[in-house]
């Protein structure tokens, strides 16, 4: 290939992703929270979305609901303040978080203590399928004691998503895992990233899993990684509200850029109103990965879960003191 050429296919490329880019941010950014139901519609017409997905909602606005999602934090966000797993619960407490999330547990009965002497509560905790595979007695036993927390698996490699087959696999494993938590009292899931949304054939490899799971599957959606995967975060939630149970309130760029939870492209007024109004969601989970100011993003994180939680109102601001503007104004 000559240089010419190949600068030529660059150039091509560069325009196509900027494109991809500002068309991705119009979309996210012109959903409106006023009402799940308008905003389904808006972003599939501003898509020109080739899956014909439906809502119940139809063509009239979902009525506003009141009531808050409980907040929580996942601690691989703040890795770089070099705390221990019960020091970060103790200061997602004093932040204002309802829950947190753990990915790890490095000393049971210290962490065990912080809930204890804290208003949070292990609400989920992210845990391979293969750990539960290989010593499901041992796992359950360590994390039944901190309540009932949904045990998540944080991210299967990209072969997984590869083809159909080996995705509807996978989906049969997590089906059986499901199946065996629940008789533990708890709930078995998967978070998302960015390679799950490769096509196959006509639609994506999340599409075919979601579709393949049985309704006690938790799906937790990351809102970041299914923007950078190339689908709209408001859509998945809507269209899988029966199995998603968390979301992970994670911002980014379209290409792939990790940001604080109102610096990127996702509309996260749009995510939240979309989980209090078109799914059953136990939790807003906080996630900046690898935060480079963790202590302060632990702070930054509960401030804005708040400012999500409180429904929309276009009358004026939200009714939370010292709050400067609509965090619909992202």
């Amino acid at each position: 290939m000559s240089d010419s050429t190949q600068t030529d296919r660059e150039n091509e490329r560069t325009s196509t992703e900027s494109g991809y880019n500002a068309n991705r941010r119009r979309v996210l950014q012109g959903i409106g929270a006023i009402g799940v139901g308008s905003a389904a519609i808006g972003t599939a017409q501003a898509a020109q979305s080739t899956r014909a997905r439906t809502s119940a909602y139809g063509s009239t606005p979902a009525a506003q609901s009141s009531e808050a999602i409980e907040t929580s934090a996942q601690f691989w966000s703040f890795t770089e303040a070099d705390l221990s797993t019960a020091e970060l619960i103790r200061e997602c407490a004093d932040a204002g978080y309802d829950a947190v999330e753990p990915f790890m547990i490095d000393d049971a009965d210290e962490i065990a203590d912080a809930l204890d002497e804290t208003d949070v509560h292990m609400g989920s905790a992210h845990v391979g399928l293969e750990e539960l595979e290989e010593d499901f007695d041992g796992t359950i036993e360590t994390y039944s004691q901190f309540g009932s927390p949904a045990l998540v698996e944080p991210m299967v490699a990209d072969g997984t998503w590869s083809d159909e087959d080996s995705v509807i696999e996978f989906a049969e494993r997590c089906n059986e895992m499901a199946d065996r938590v629940a008789d533990e009292g708890l709930e078995f899931g998967y978070h998302n990233h960015d390679h799950e949304f490769q096509q196959i054939g006509d639609t994506t490899a999340y599409d075919i899993f979601a579709e393949n799971i049985n309704d006690n599957v938790h799906l937790q959606l990351d809102a970041g990684w299914v923007l950078v995967g190339g689908e709209d975060p408001i859509d998945y939630v809507i269209e899988y509200s029966d199995n998603v149970q968390s979301i992970h309130m994670k911002n980014m760029t379209a290409s792939g850029d990790f940001v604080e939870v109102d610096e990127g492209h996702v509309n996260m007024r749009a995510v939240a109103t979309a989980a209090r109004n078109a799914a059953d969601v136990d939790y807003l989970v906080y996630e900046y990965d690898q935060a480079p100011n963790p202590l302060e993003s632990i702070k930054i994180g509960a401030e804005w879960m708040s400012k999500l939680n409180h429904p929309y109102s276009p009358g004026g601001v939200c009714g939370i003191e010292g709050a400067e503007e609509h965090p619909a104004k992202l």
